[in-house]
């Protein structure tokens, strides 16, 4: 067997996530003005507590790891609980419960050494939480990410036979003793350390689990923690806050007490908030950005987030391929992102973001490929009405009515109203406005009930499979309905070989098909416009997987 052992584990990891923030996780000093708010604040320290609070947008989904499925969930749950390796400041894989592991010779069985760790009732974690934890949701049909751990992801042994509804099936995954985890996959997965970072990835202690019945996850008493906080109070909607959890196994570097977390939809309440000194941390809309722009405790960094329109292609006008090659040239990306958002994002018009992932050259994957939908102003306008009129006059009609299904939240809805001006450019077309909250945006995508809808994905580990798979014939979130022989060829030899560079190039090869076909086309890549107290650091911002980490969390007095 090849050992490699924990030392060595971040150099093995090619396709490591890269850090994309300027400053990732420290900040530099505030203005005058906020410095003074920040030595005011009250969130400073309670007692002798040290006390960060943190605005968010959205409040927590799930903190189930079988059912969560939003970015705010996998924050709060990486909070509490921790898989069998973990991410560092610098993107790198670094050991989180496992200690050290080996692989076989062929890179397809990982044996992994547990550390003495223990959940906060006392119990220890063991190889069979692991266990449990994943045969629990790779056999729920309920569990979206479940799809993760067969060939769309880990490749784990008997995981695509489960997801198929054979019931007889195991997924090859042992518990060799208290402290020895075996996994085995059915090819080398040259991203599979990372999945293990990932929350649908992390242990479930199985005799708490079944105690609490259907109220496991549901309050802070349904719940185990064995990362570096626990979750002790949580009102939904408004808050969630976590203490620093004793029982973690590295509880000495945890340097920071307590976690407030306020759900505050409102970018300019959090932001009056962060200038009163109330807040440590806050995200800012497009319409804040000009005003705190100058402040220095602004920052701005890349997200691995991608928003991204998506065809019905049931649509008997979106089958039409120059309908939709002009719909996707038309929109100005650079104009959106420089003057309507301003908040960091970039325009990206293929289906793979920037600066995640790592080729087997060390470069970026969207660096050595091609670029796609860069035309602006005039130009766009002109390239896109030619493919409008051949698309109409193949249909045979001079106008046509399309419905845009969007989230009435930033950055959504300036970058739909946006696009809908664009799109109306096109002679004959009108664009009917869709404005859904997240969660049913999301079921009108499930059902097929939309035109055209401006969606967004985030990585879920450090490679452009984990936006390529989205369009394989059959994918759960392929909601456009789309498929191609080619392409699914293409990307089942990509899964397959063990040549990275050959791997690379059908990669390559299969996003330039979808921009070919086009039942989906990239718009913008999310930029983080934040103002953080000087005072904190640690915030670690992630692209791909769980994307704020907080072990290194730490407040100065």
């Amino acid at each position: 067997m090849k050992k490699l052992f924990a030392a060595t584990m971040s150099a093995v990891m090619t396709l490591s996530l890269t850090a994309c923030s300027s400053s990732n996780s420290s900040s530099t000093a505030a203005s005058d003005d906020a410095s003074k708010a920040a030595d005011t604040s009250e969130t400073t320290a309670e007692g002798n507590k040290t006390v960060v609070t943190l605005a968010k947008e959205n409040d927590v989904v799930s903190m189930d790891t079988s059912y969560a499925t939003d970015g705010m969930s996998f924050e709060i749950i990486a909070a509490t609980v921790q898989g069998l390796e973990t991410v560092a400041e610098d993107g790198a894989i670094i050991p989180g419960i496992a200690e050290s592991y080996e692989t076989s010779n062929d890179d397809t069985t990982y044996t992994f050494k547990l550390r003495d760790a223990n959940w906060d009732n006392g119990e220890p974690v063991t190889a069979e939480d692991f266990v449990f934890a994943w045969d629990t949701t790779v056999k729920n049909p309920e569990a979206e990410y479940a799809y993760l751990f067969g060939s769309d992801g880990a490749c784990i042994k008997g995981a695509d036979e489960i997801l198929g509804g054979d019931k007889e099936a195991t997924l090859d995954v042992k518990a060799i003793d208290d402290k020895t985890l075996e996994v085995n996959l059915t090819q080398k997965v040259p991203y599979f350390l990372f999945l293990t970072t990932f929350p649908v990835f992390y242990p479930i202690n199985e005799a708490f689990f079944k105690e609490q019945g259907d109220n496991y996850g549901l309050t802070p008493e349904n719940l185990l923690a064995n990362g570096p906080y626990k979750l002790t109070e949580w009102t939904s909607g408004t808050n969630l806050k976590l203490a620093k959890n004793e029982a973690y196994w590295d509880a000495n570097a945890i340097e920071v007490d307590e976690i407030n977390v306020n759900i505050v939809p409102e970018a300019s309440t959090s932001a009056l908030d962060f200038e009163a000194g109330n807040t440590d941390f806050t995200k800012l809309n497009s319409t804040l950005v000009d005003k705190y722009k100058d402040n220095e405790a602004y920052d701005t960094f890349l997200e691995g987030y991608l928003w991204y329109l998506q065809y019905n292609m049931d649509n008997e006008i979106l089958k039409n391929a120059n309908i939709r090659k002009a719909l996707s040239t038309v929109v100005d990306r650079v104009d959106l992102t420089e003057n309507v958002l301003k908040d960091g994002s970039v325009a990206l018009g293929g289906f793979v973001p920037m600066q995640f992932a790592l080729g087997p050259d060390g470069k970026d994957y969207v660096e050595t490929g091609t670029e796609y939908f860069t035309e602006t102003g005039d130009e766009a306008l002109t390239k896109a009405k030619e493919y409008w009129e051949a698309g109409l006059k193949e249909l045979g009609k001079d106008s046509v009515t399309l419905r845009l299904l969007y989230e009435p939240a930033d950055p959504s809805k300036p970058a739909a109203e946006f696009i809908q001006s664009q799109l109306q450019q096109l002679p004959g077309l009108t664009i009917e406005m869709v404005s859904q909250e997240k969660k049913n945006r999301i079921e009108l995508q499930k059902q097929g009930d939309f035109d055209i809808v401006l969606t967004r994905w985030g990585p879920d580990y450090a490679d452009p499979t984990t936006y390529l798979n989205l369009m394989i014939t059959g994918n759960s979130y392929n909601y456009g309905n789309y498929s191609n022989k080619e392409y699914d060829k293409l990307m089942k030899e990509a899964a397959a070989t063990s040549d990275q560079e050959k791997r690379w190039e059908m990669l390559h090869e299969a996003e330039a098909i979808l921009m070919e076909d086009l039942p989906v086309v990239g718009i913008f890549q999310v930029g983080g416009a934040s103002l953080v107290n000087p005072k904190v650091t640690g915030i670690e911002d992630h692209s791909a997987g769980v994307p704020y980490l907080y072990y290194n969390l730490k407040k100065a007095e």
